[in-house]
């Protein structure tokens, strides 16, 4: 009898390294997709997400439209799929999505202002594929709602903090992503440090979201730093 586990970004870095290994551990497991960001992760890597161990539940149709490349909606409206190339070429495609993308929210219990606040979050990480990535056509955003849980991602395979950091002359000494993004989030740090009419790094974007999210996660090259709260109540 198999085991059963919920898919967690710890089980979905163990599962990239086997597989990149080549480690043959499907007859053991049976992994249970509930949420959608360690299936980004996965998705990240580029292997198969058609395993016979992964139940990808609901997140099925997301996924084939992750791989067709092209925006979608699920029929309920509570999941949402939109390229950095549609939004560029076409600006009212962001307009759609994160119209639709609130009313997600708010249908998943969340109150119309906040569920404002957090479009306006996803928009300014946007704003920093285009600006920063170098490989904005690679973006993409993702929401994911269900009854008290909204859930986003937004991503690209663009240069990453740590090459985007050490354009600036006072950051050249960084050597690793782990460095680098724990410099991003800090106060001040971008890689526009000296012009005040540039962006201020991650983070106010990490600020914003720190005061309404329980599960915040900034990955980058072979690094990741994640920031968890406590449900209020």
């Amino acid at each position: 009898m198999r085991a059963i586990h919920e898919l967690s970004f710890d089980l979905a870095n163990d599962i990239a390294l086997a597989l990149a290994g080549r480690v043959d551990f499907g007859a053991d497991l049976q992994i249970n997709a509930c949420d959608f960001g360690p299936l980004a992760e996965l998705y990240h890597t580029r292997i198969s997400l058609q395993q016979p161990w992964l139940n990808v539940g609901r997140h099925g149709e997301l996924l084939r439209a992750m791989s067709a490349g092209k925006k979608w909606f699920s029929a309920s409206g509570m999941q949402g799929f939109v390229t950095m190339l549609e939004i560029l070429g076409q600006y009212s495609d962001w307009t759609d999505f994160a119209m639709r993308g609130k009313k997600a929210a708010v249908l998943a219990g969340f109150a119309p202002d906040m569920a404002g606040q957090l479009f306006g979050a996803i928009g300014e990480l946007r704003g920093n594929i285009e600006e920063h990535s170098e490989n904005a056509g690679t973006g993409y955003i993702v929401y994911d709602a269900t009854p008290g849980h909204f859930e986003f991602v937004v991503a690209d395979s663009g240069i990453g903090v740590l090459k985007s950091l050490r354009t600036h002359p006072h950051y050249t000494y960084v050597t690793d992503a782990g460095s680098a993004l724990n410099l991003a989030l800090t106060e001040g740090v971008s890689r526009h440090f000296d012009d005040k009419d540039r962006g201020k790094g991650f983070r106010p974007i990490f600020i914003g979201l720190a005061n309404k999210s329980e599960h915040l996660r900034f990955c980058s090259g072979d690094h990741a730093r994640e920031f968890k709260r406590r449900p209020s109540g």
